[in-house]
């Protein structure tokens, strides 16, 4: 079990508490964690991150860095399954990955723009 976050914050309930998730929830909130946060910058777990925000690679590595980055930045999360992953460029020049994450006979898509 985990807090739910948004936006960086806790997500509150209706009462104004946050609240627990599990499950495929749960893992997608950590996947997400995972891609977006720079590998080595949460004091208390170095190894946490990806070096994501760091590529800036030919349009033509783009994809198998992004890839292999993100597959290393999600390898320790446990019981997590990795499906297809999408990246492409958004019109800023940001790197946009798209990628299916499953959990038992779950399954969602997480999106992470760096």
């Amino acid at each position: 079990m985990d807090t739910a976050l948004l936006n960086g914050e806790f997500d509150l309930d209706g009462r104004g508490m946050p609240y627990l998730i599990s499950g495929l929830a749960e893992l997608m909130q950590r996947v997400y964690i995972s891609l977006k946060m720079k590998r080595a910058s949460f004091i208390y777990s170095r190894s946490l991150g990806s070096e994501l925000d760091g590529d800036t690679e030919l349009e033509d590595a783009m994809h198998s860095r992004a890839e292999l980055l993100a597959r290393e930045a999600v390898a320790d999360i446990p019981q997590t399954r990795l499906g297809k992953l999408c990246v492409s460029r958004t019109d800023d020049g940001k790197i946009k990955i798209s990628l299916d994450v499953s959990i038992m006979d779950e399954s969602g898509t997480v999106e992470v723009t760096v």
